[in-house]
Protein backbone atom coordinates (compact mmCIF):
# COMPACT_ATOMS: atom_id res chain seq x y z
CA UNK A 1 0.00 0.00 0.00
CA UNK A 2 1.27 3.62 -0.86
CA UNK A 3 1.98 5.87 2.41
CA UNK A 4 0.63 9.28 1.72
CA UNK A 5 1.88 12.04 4.19
CA UNK A 6 1.18 15.46 4.07
CA UNK A 7 2.25 18.66 4.72
CA UNK A 8 -0.09 21.74 6.19
CA UNK A 9 0.74 25.26 6.47
CA UNK A 10 -0.15 29.03 5.07
CA UNK A 11 1.51 29.69 2.67
CA UNK A 12 3.25 33.45 2.47
CA UNK A 13 0.94 34.39 -0.85
CA UNK A 14 -1.91 33.86 1.80
CA UNK A 15 -0.63 35.26 4.70
CA UNK A 16 -3.59 38.16 4.29
CA UNK A 17 -5.72 35.61 5.53
CA UNK A 18 -3.97 34.18 7.93
CA UNK A 19 -6.68 34.71 11.39
CA UNK A 20 -7.92 33.14 14.28
CA UNK A 21 -10.43 30.67 12.40
CA UNK A 22 -7.88 30.01 9.79
CA UNK A 23 -5.42 29.20 12.79
CA UNK A 24 -7.96 27.04 14.35
CA UNK A 25 -8.56 24.75 11.27
CA UNK A 26 -4.85 24.96 10.81
CA UNK A 27 -4.64 23.70 14.41
CA UNK A 28 -7.68 20.52 13.79
CA UNK A 29 -5.39 19.73 10.27
CA UNK A 30 -2.02 19.47 11.83
CA UNK A 31 -3.36 16.73 14.68
CA UNK A 32 -4.25 14.65 11.83
CA UNK A 33 -1.02 11.75 11.74
CA UNK A 34 -0.66 11.47 8.35
CA UNK A 35 0.70 15.26 8.78
CA UNK A 36 4.28 15.24 8.30
CA UNK A 37 4.97 18.90 8.05
CA UNK A 38 4.22 22.48 9.07
CA UNK A 39 4.69 23.98 5.49
CA UNK A 40 5.07 25.26 2.79
CA UNK A 41 5.33 28.55 4.96
CA UNK A 42 7.77 31.46 4.68
CA UNK A 43 8.58 34.64 3.36
CA UNK A 44 7.77 35.81 -0.92
CA UNK A 45 9.42 38.91 -1.82
CA UNK A 46 9.10 38.27 -5.40
CA UNK A 47 5.76 38.20 -5.91
CA UNK A 48 4.55 39.68 -2.46
CA UNK A 49 0.77 38.91 -2.65
CA UNK A 50 0.55 39.29 0.84
CA UNK A 51 2.30 42.52 2.70
CA UNK A 52 5.56 41.85 3.85
CA UNK A 53 5.23 43.14 7.53
CA UNK A 54 2.13 40.21 7.14
CA UNK A 55 4.39 37.63 5.85
CA UNK A 56 6.86 38.02 8.82
CA UNK A 57 4.12 38.00 11.82
CA UNK A 58 2.72 34.99 10.28
CA UNK A 59 5.94 33.08 9.69
CA UNK A 60 6.80 33.80 13.28
CA UNK A 61 3.73 32.45 14.57
CA UNK A 62 3.93 29.45 12.56
CA UNK A 63 7.36 28.98 13.51
CA UNK A 64 5.77 29.09 17.44
CA UNK A 65 3.44 26.54 15.98
CA UNK A 66 6.17 23.79 14.50
CA UNK A 67 7.76 24.22 18.77
CA UNK A 68 4.36 23.54 19.87
CA UNK A 69 3.35 20.52 17.49
CA UNK A 70 6.76 18.72 17.55
CA UNK A 71 6.36 19.01 13.40
CA UNK A 72 9.55 19.94 10.90
CA UNK A 73 8.79 23.02 9.00
CA UNK A 74 9.14 23.04 5.09
CA UNK A 75 9.86 26.46 4.19
CA UNK A 76 9.01 28.30 1.15
CA UNK A 77 12.13 30.90 0.96
CA UNK A 78 12.05 33.47 -2.54
CA UNK A 79 14.35 36.57 -2.37
CA UNK A 80 14.08 36.51 1.59
CA UNK A 81 16.63 33.74 2.90
CA UNK A 82 18.72 36.46 4.74
CA UNK A 83 15.60 37.92 6.92
CA UNK A 84 14.23 34.30 6.99
CA UNK A 85 17.73 32.61 8.49
CA UNK A 86 17.63 35.72 11.50
CA UNK A 87 13.84 35.19 12.15
CA UNK A 88 14.68 31.49 12.19
CA UNK A 89 17.10 32.32 14.81
CA UNK A 90 15.46 34.73 16.96
CA UNK A 91 12.42 32.27 17.41
CA UNK A 92 14.47 29.44 17.02
CA UNK A 93 14.79 26.43 14.85
CA UNK A 94 12.94 23.23 15.56
CA UNK A 95 14.02 20.27 16.78
CA UNK A 96 12.37 18.70 14.47
CA UNK A 97 14.08 19.67 11.85
CA UNK A 98 14.13 22.48 8.69
CA UNK A 99 13.43 21.87 4.89
CA UNK A 100 14.95 24.65 2.55
CA UNK A 101 11.79 23.74 0.02
CA UNK A 102 12.99 23.35 -3.52
CA UNK A 103 16.16 25.33 -3.56
CA UNK A 104 17.70 26.61 -6.38
CA UNK A 105 20.52 29.49 -5.36
CA UNK A 106 24.19 29.25 -4.61
CA UNK A 107 25.95 27.34 -1.41
CA UNK A 108 26.61 30.84 0.26
CA UNK A 109 23.18 31.01 0.64
CA UNK A 110 22.67 27.75 2.07
CA UNK A 111 25.72 27.27 4.29
CA UNK A 112 24.07 29.06 7.15
CA UNK A 113 20.97 27.20 6.85
CA UNK A 114 22.74 23.49 6.58
CA UNK A 115 25.22 24.88 9.38
CA UNK A 116 22.42 24.96 11.66
CA UNK A 117 21.12 21.03 10.32
CA UNK A 118 18.78 22.04 7.83
CA UNK A 119 17.57 20.37 4.99
CA UNK A 120 17.75 21.29 1.27
CA UNK A 121 15.21 19.45 -1.43
CA UNK A 122 16.40 20.07 -5.26
CA UNK A 123 13.84 20.13 -7.82
CA UNK A 124 13.77 20.15 -11.55
CA UNK A 125 16.12 23.26 -11.51
CA UNK A 126 18.87 21.52 -10.68
CA UNK A 127 19.00 20.21 -14.19
CA UNK A 128 18.08 23.39 -15.98
CA UNK A 129 21.51 24.56 -17.72
CA UNK A 130 21.89 27.73 -16.25
CA UNK A 131 21.97 26.16 -12.81
CA UNK A 132 25.79 25.90 -12.03
CA UNK A 133 25.69 27.83 -8.79
CA UNK A 134 23.08 25.22 -7.56
CA UNK A 135 24.94 22.08 -8.55
CA UNK A 136 27.79 23.04 -6.85
CA UNK A 137 25.73 23.76 -3.68
CA UNK A 138 24.40 20.49 -3.98
CA UNK A 139 27.94 18.86 -4.93
CA UNK A 140 29.27 20.71 -1.56
CA UNK A 141 26.34 19.36 1.15
CA UNK A 142 26.53 16.45 3.31
CA UNK A 143 24.22 13.71 1.34
CA UNK A 144 22.22 13.21 4.77
CA UNK A 145 20.56 16.77 4.53
CA UNK A 146 20.23 16.05 0.71
CA UNK A 147 16.31 15.70 -0.27
CA UNK A 148 14.62 15.54 -4.27
CA UNK A 149 11.43 17.05 -4.95
CA UNK A 150 9.52 18.46 -7.95
CA UNK A 151 8.15 21.23 -7.18
CA UNK A 152 4.93 20.31 -9.34
CA UNK A 153 3.10 20.97 -11.35
CA UNK A 154 6.24 23.80 -11.82
CA UNK A 155 9.89 23.27 -12.12
CA UNK A 156 9.58 20.50 -14.90
CA UNK A 157 13.35 19.54 -15.06
CA UNK A 158 15.22 18.62 -18.49
CA UNK A 159 14.70 16.97 -21.11
CA UNK A 160 10.73 17.48 -20.30
CA UNK A 161 10.69 21.19 -19.82
CA UNK A 162 7.40 22.65 -21.55
CA UNK A 163 5.61 19.64 -19.60
CA UNK A 164 3.81 19.78 -16.75
CA UNK A 165 5.65 18.26 -14.01
CA UNK A 166 4.42 15.07 -11.84
CA UNK A 167 5.81 13.36 -9.43
CA UNK A 168 7.32 10.52 -11.64
CA UNK A 169 9.64 13.74 -13.01
CA UNK A 170 11.74 13.26 -10.11
CA UNK A 171 13.42 10.37 -11.56
CA UNK A 172 15.21 12.68 -14.50
CA UNK A 173 16.31 15.19 -11.33
CA UNK A 174 17.78 12.30 -8.95
CA UNK A 175 19.83 11.22 -12.05
CA UNK A 176 21.06 14.61 -12.54
CA UNK A 177 21.68 14.74 -8.80
CA UNK A 178 23.98 11.46 -8.79
CA UNK A 179 25.92 13.22 -11.61
CA UNK A 180 26.64 16.09 -9.53
CA UNK A 181 27.28 14.06 -6.57
CA UNK A 182 30.03 12.35 -8.95
CA UNK A 183 28.32 8.99 -8.65
CA UNK A 184 28.86 6.64 -11.39
CA UNK A 185 26.15 4.80 -13.21
CA UNK A 186 25.15 1.31 -11.43
CA UNK A 187 25.79 0.36 -8.15
CA UNK A 188 27.13 4.03 -6.72
CA UNK A 189 23.89 5.90 -8.24
CA UNK A 190 21.48 3.26 -6.59
CA UNK A 191 23.27 3.34 -3.14
CA UNK A 192 23.41 7.08 -3.01
CA UNK A 193 19.76 7.72 -3.82
CA UNK A 194 18.52 4.98 -1.63
CA UNK A 195 20.63 7.39 1.20
CA UNK A 196 18.54 10.54 -0.45
CA UNK A 197 15.55 9.02 -0.19
CA UNK A 198 16.33 7.43 3.73
CA UNK A 199 16.67 11.20 4.17
CA UNK A 200 13.57 11.50 3.37
CA UNK A 201 12.26 8.65 5.26
CA UNK A 202 14.11 10.51 8.40
CA UNK A 203 12.61 13.81 8.21
CA UNK A 204 9.17 12.91 6.90
CA UNK A 205 7.70 9.65 7.43
CA UNK A 206 7.94 9.68 11.72
CA UNK A 207 5.26 8.18 14.27
CA UNK A 208 3.04 11.19 15.28
CA UNK A 209 4.22 14.03 17.22
CA UNK A 210 3.50 13.87 21.35
CA UNK A 211 0.88 17.11 20.30
CA UNK A 212 -0.48 14.89 17.60
CA UNK A 213 -1.68 12.14 19.81
CA UNK A 214 -2.83 13.96 22.42
CA UNK A 215 -5.22 15.91 19.95
CA UNK A 216 -6.26 13.11 17.80
CA UNK A 217 -6.84 12.60 14.18
CA UNK A 218 -8.72 15.58 12.46
CA UNK A 219 -12.33 15.13 12.39
CA UNK A 220 -13.31 13.20 8.68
Amino acid sequence: MPRIRIAVGCHPHNAKDYDESLEAELLRRLADPRVAALGEVGLDYHYDFSPRPVQIEVFRRQIEIAHETGLPLALHLREAHEEAFQIMNEEGFPEAGVLLHCFNLDWDTLKPWLDKGCYAAFGGSLTFKKSDDTREAARRMRLDRILTETDAPYMTPEPMRGMECGPDHVIFTAARLAEVLGCAPGPEQIDTLYKVYDNALSLLDREPTAWQREHGEVAR
